[in-house]
């Protein structure tokens, strides 16, 4: 089977989107699937948009593939609606605007151009022969703001890597983490403030983003709290160092952080007003507020306490790259018999 995947990274330059570009390809070539990768080399917002307007119905001139897969709308404006998939992870762009980062929560005239074009695309993508959405939630967004019919869209979960397991804590050093890109959407300065305010030993904060120079210079002289940029590998390492992960976003498609750190038996602390899918959200510690809760040491751990550790386990152990990829082979079979 000559599948041709379509995104915009298979690097981790865009964070999560990329580390799950990376793992559908490499399974799917695992399984000895014909795979044509389709990506850009730019970096900003312009080039993203030179690439799925010129540059994907260029590259695509002359070639035919039994299925297409767009792993987000973006990429599903030229491809051939008959014989493809796309992967929606969410509806940012629709339903939160005010909250976006990545380049364009700071500036209005950005935001107006970057969420009209989405629009556009996300209506054109919506069109392919079978669309799949991450959670629930996005499955309720698709239906609710772009009137995709519910038994059209397929609910196919991303995977965690395999090697997430819980191991020890080499110390005693009480360590919070966080893990995701710093942009204005995550609300890390939310997680910065409550923690200089805190007595707690440690915050790590991984990941990479435009937001990172204020951050940086928010957190002043405080040697409590490091920055050790996006991590590559030795993820099961960063969440086995921590007593808890935080996650102070706003909104998530889905969280698969929280559910990384949920595979490594550790407890999850998210904001009450994040709009987090609920079967992921439910897992957490919910708070109003992260100063309270990082201020009292002792009102944290007998929270974490709270937590059924063990099922969290189980539950973000069924999150498997095999489980993810199998549900699309089994898409693209139908779309290539057909």
């Amino acid at each position: 089977m000559k599948v041709c995947l379509l995104t915009r990274y298979f690097d981790l330059r865009n964070h999560g989107l990329g580390r799950v570009s990376i793992e559908i390809r490499n399974e799917l070539m695992r399984r000895g699937c014909s795979v044509t990768p389709l990506s850009t080399s730019g970096n900003s917002l312009y080039s993203y948009f030179l690439y799925t307007f010129f540059g994907i119905p260029l590259r695509l001139v002359g070639k035919s593939y039994d299925v297409y897969h767009a792993l987000t709308p973006m990429e599903g404006l030229w491809i051939p609606k008959d014989r493809s998939v796309v992967t929606f992870h969410d509806l940012f762009q629709i339903t939160d605007k005010d909250k976006l980062g990545s380049g364009m929560g700071y500036s209005s005239w950005k935001r107006f151009i970057g969420t009209s074009y989405f629009r556009i695309v996300a209506d054109v993508s919506k069109r392919c022969k079978v669309v799949v959405a991450v959670s629930e939630k996005t499955r309720d967004d698709l239906v609710n703001y772009l009137g995709v019919s519910r038994d059209k869209v397929k609910v196919i979960r991303s995977g965690i890597y395999d090697e997430l397991e819980p191991e020890p804590k080499g110390d005693k050093v009480f360590r919070v983490g966080y893990m995701g890109q710093l942009d204005r959407r995550k609300r890390v300065p939310l997680l910065i403030e409550a923690f200089r305010r805190s007595h707690l030993d440690e915050l790590v904060i991984a990941g990479g983003g435009r937001d990172e120079p204020m951050l940086k210079a928010l957190v002043g002289r405080d040697t409590r709290i490091k920055f050790v940029g996006v991590i590559t590998s030795n993820w099961k390492d960063f969440y086995n160092s921590l007593d808890v992960f935080v996650l102070p976003t706003w909104v998530e498609g889905y969280g698969l952080p929280i559910v990384e750190a949920m595979a490594c038996k550790k407890p999850v602390v998210v904001l009450d007003d994040a709009k987090i899918p609920w079967e992921v959200k439910k897992r957490c510690i919910i708070v109003e507020k992260l100063s309270y809760v990082l201020g009292n040491r002792k009102y944290l751990e007998e929270l974490c306490k709270t937590v059924d550790i063990e099922d969290n386990y189980r539950w973000a152990k069924a999150h498997t790259w095999k489980k993810t990829v199998d549900s699309y082979i089994e898409l693209y079979k139908e779309i290539a018999e057909r």
